[in-house]
């Protein structure tokens, strides 16, 4: 350890960013190649026969019935979106101040040929079908924004070195298009028999509270219902019951795939790019990842024992 008294603070502080930088690229790098392993090894499931918990489906991206879905600045249809505004800074005309931005929170469904299932892209790490940047002079709204991209696209490469304020950033997957996901899928749907069950117990409850429909099933008038009465009573509201269901049947499951609540490790992924490609990006980014921390390794080494 000799030669540590002649570190300045300028040495630790290098030392301190570096050991920094090993920590989080090596982090980084495992995550990135666990994901990419995830990936790869997760069997793919249909959506009728997908087992409840964490799962990958792959199908089309599709609309629910209802309103439809409209990117803000571009106005395109899709079936998630993320935008942002940014204005060129006045004092260092190389940096950009973000305005305004969002990120679709729509429910959409994503269908293959075995039924649908809905997807909450909330907090959802997405792989979009389409980037886009584009640059303007006017006001910056989506408005606005919209008609700029409508009317120009090389020239908003030109108005980008000419010093536009305003520059327009929207990602979209689009509807109608393939969508690779990985989350946790639950099935909700109301049982035909818990159903039944309830719409009989919510029968009897109404009857002891009625005292002139509970006294028509005193059939021996004397005061009082007893058990074989009772389960006349109870005959007739089973009866009502599948009445009630067969008039009114039960809507079929929906199936839902969230981000994982419980495990947080578990990546929720929404991907408009096939599944080997979206792995071989994520081992190309844990090799780089792993390259870096190699580099930043050395530059410790090289700090501790030869530079000191």
């Amino acid at each position: 350890m000799q030669g540590f008294e002649h570190f300045s603070n300028g040495d630790w502080l290098l030392l301190i960013a570096l050991c920094i930088g090993v920590v989080i690229t090596l982090l980084g790098s495992i995550r990135m190649l666990h994901r990419a392993r995830l990936i790869e090894d997760m069997p793919t499931s249909k959506v009728r026969s997908a087992p409840q918990g964490y799962v990958e489906l792959y199908g089309t991206a599709k609309w629910l019935d209802g309103p439809q879905i409209f990117a803000p600045l571009t106005g395109l249809p899709c079936a998630w979106y993320s935008y942002s505004i940014e204005e060129r800074s006045h004092h260092d005309k190389r940096r950009w101040r973000r305005i305004d931005h969002g990120v679709s929170d729509h429910l959409f469904l994503l269908e293959d040929d075995t039924g649908a299932c809905v997807i909450d892209p909330e907090d959802a790490e997405v792989t979009p079908s389409i980037r886009e940047t584009w640059y303007g002079s006017k006001s910056a709204s989506p408005v606005d924004a919209s008609k700029v991209h409508s009317s120009i696209s090389i020239l908003s490469k030109t108005l980008a070195r000419t010093g536009a304020p305003y520059r327009y950033s929207e990602q979209r997957l689009n509807v109608n298009e393939p969508l690779y996901a990985i989350g946790e899928f639950n099935s909700v749907g109301t049982d035909y028999r818990k159903e039944v069950d309830h719409l009989v117990r919510d029968f009897l409850y109404k009857l002891k509270r009625d005292k002139k429909k509970l006294a028509q099933y005193d059939t021996n008038q004397d005061g009082n219902v007893d058990q074989e009465e009772w389960e006349q009573a109870r005959n007739d509201a089973q009866k009502s019951a599948l009445k009630e269901q067969l008039n009114n049947p039960l809507p079929k499951s929906t199936h839902l795939l969230k981000k994982p609540k419980t495990r947080k490790h578990q990546p929720f992924l929404l991907s408009a790019k096939a599944e080997a490609l979206l792995s071989r990006n994520n081992r190309i980014f844990s090799f780089s990842l792993a390259i870096l921390f190699f580099v930043l390794v050395l530059g410790i080494f090289f700090k501790l024992f030869v530079w000191m």
